[in-house]
């Protein structure tokens, strides 16, 4: 129960949040009730894969704080039942935790941030006469900015267009014409803006070159695919909407400098999931430890012990792709260190000793040391 309540609490809190960064792009468009439910929908899964194992250590960390607090732990120790002994019951319900996530990590996500991609997309093409303003500066699409004088949504033709084109970042190109027709390719995917009677000004990032161009005609395309991803910050990257058996390909069939992105996301579909197994298990000592009067401070502990391990994931990425630590390191390094904080924690419970964090925090350089030694020792290797 506590780790549903947590899953749904912090399933909202990032939902909303999700939809902060689209509320630009879908209030520009015609989004009802239906598509904002199948928006939310299609962006739960991965969602969920980053919002479980913070529940998973929320939810079994109050679990054995109310145990605790009730003196039912105490109790079962007088009765003789360690510690230990409350290993299978934990396991019990976090394996099942573990089961849920690698189903949505594996099968359910790539094929839900596909579908997320394809509804956003299609929302930008089927809205493109809302996006058609007069007489205001449209900048919905990165580094392109519009300005219309007068719009007919019903043919989709413009009089008086303004155009600055940004795209290249070594010239700048601005677009007057006197009359524009929008229209789509035939496979929907580009848009395909028919100039007439207007001039073309370009000018170099070092400000020497510059040029003039007038012209009759002029057509200027834009990828709707590219144009909904970088508008609409909450769309998903190439490789999150990949299988395993596609990210695999896509790792033996290029060069290795070339596919750590796609390493990455491959070891997180599994780290993610297991890293609900290693928090959950850091939860339940936590719980025990501290007493009544003292209960925030596990809080507290697992909070920070959260935000520490994508910290680390995140250093561990930055540090990967700069060649310096393996990918598998960089993705399993949090799970590593959970893995030892849990066993760690496991024998203070059973042999009930105070936690002290100055002793934690005495030991952390000589960890530091060891990991260094690690890092050295493949970089060596890898020379």
């Amino acid at each position: 129960m506590p780790l549903g309540t947590c899953l749904f609490g912090l399933s909202i809190v990032l939902i909303t949040g999700q939809l902060i960064q689209l509320i630009r792009y879908l209030f520009s468009t015609s989004v009802s009730l239906i598509d904002l439910l199948v928006i939310i929908a299609l962006a739960l899964p991965q969602l969920i894969l980053y919002a479980l194992p913070m529940a998973t250590i929320m939810g079994v960390l109050l679990a054995f704080i109310r145990l605790n607090g009730d003196n039912e732990i105490v109790a079962l120790r007088a009765a003789g039942v360690s510690f230990r002994q409350f290993l299978p019951a934990v396991l019990s319900v976090l394996l099942f935790t573990i089961l849920f996530a690698l189903v949505n990590s594996l099968y359910v996500m790539p094929r839900a941030n596909k579908g997320l991609q394809n509804k956003l997309t299609s929302l930008g093409r089927t809205s493109l006469s809302a996006l058609l303003k007069e007489g205001v500066f449209i900048d919905l699409i990165p580094d392109v900015v519009f300005f219309f004088k007068n719009v007919n949504p019903s043919d989709l033709s413009i009089q008086g267009i303004f155009v600055q084109d940004q795209r290249d970042p070594k010239i700048s190109a601005a677009i007057v014409a006197e009359r524009a027709q929008i229209s789509y390719q035939s496979d929907l995917s580009y848009l395909v803006f028919h100039t007439q009677n207007g001039i073309i000004t370009r000018v170099g990032d070092d400000l020497d070159d510059a040029q003039a161009i007038h012209f009759k005609t002029y057509e200027l395309s834009l990828s709707l695919d590219e144009m909904v991803a970088k508008a609409t910050k909450g769309s998903r990257a190439k490789r999150e909407m990949m299988t395993l058996t596609e990210l695999r390909q896509v790792i033996e069939q290029r060069d290795p400098g070339q596919t750590y992105s796609y390493a990455l996301e491959y070891h997180k579909r599994f780290a993610l999931p297991i890293s609900c197994l290693l928090l959950g298990l850091v939860g339940a000592p936590l719980g025990t430890i501290f007493r009544q009067s003292s209960r925030m401070a596990g809080v507290t502990i697992a909070l920070g012990l959260f935000v520490a391990y994508y910290v680390i994931l995140s250093a561990g990425n930055g540090l990967g792709s700069n060649g310096l630590i393996p990918c598998f390191l960089a993705v399993w390094m949090p799970n590593f260190l959970t893995f030892i904080f849990a066993v760690f924690l496991w024998n203070k419970a059973h042999r009930e000793t105070p936690f002290n964090l100055a002793i934690v925090f005495d030991r952390l350089p000589k960890a530091l040391a060891g990991l260094r030694r690690v890092f050295r020792f493949w970089r060596e290797r890898e020379i």
